[in-house]
């Protein structure tokens, strides 16, 4: 199945075996391109120290934004899997908070969304109210 036939499909169709399996691909393809960005940071993070100190501080500053892309991947890998424990759950494709069905131009940007756009909309303002506070 293509985006497009997905796209085409009938909201009576929504998180049938065949939209399901579609999104499990995009999922596992996800995780797969992930762990391999993940390979390829943990390697410049195994880069030996240089002599010269110039060096040192660019591969040092290298290191330290490798670690925050291999955490941000990781968080990333996390919700693939709680994806595709809901997919499991039969929970796949509906908003966590809401139970409303999470829109497929949505699950198509990000398939391992949980939250349709309004109740992360939702979360992330009460976030910054509780960080004002």
């Amino acid at each position: 199945m293509t985006e497009e036939q997905l796209l085409a499909q009938s909201a009576d169709d929504y998180m049938n075996a065949e939209q399901l399996a579609f999104f499990k691909q995009l999922l596992g393809t996800k995780a797969d391109s992930i762990r391999e960005r993940i390979r390829a940071n943990q390697l410049l993070c195994q880069i030996e120290r240089q002599a010269d100190a110039s060096d040192a501080a660019s591969i040092e500053e290298d290191r330290t934004k490798a670690l925050r892309l291999i955490d941000m991947d990781n968080g990333i890998l996390a919700n693939i899997k709680a994806a595709l424990d809901a997919m499991s759950d039969g929970q796949y494709g509906y908003c966590q908070d809401t139970g409303e069905p999470i829109t497929l131009k949505r699950l198509l940007l990000i398939p391992e969304s949980l939250l349709c756009v309004d109740a992360m909309e939702a979360r992330e303002s009460r976030s910054r109210h509780q960080r004002a506070a």
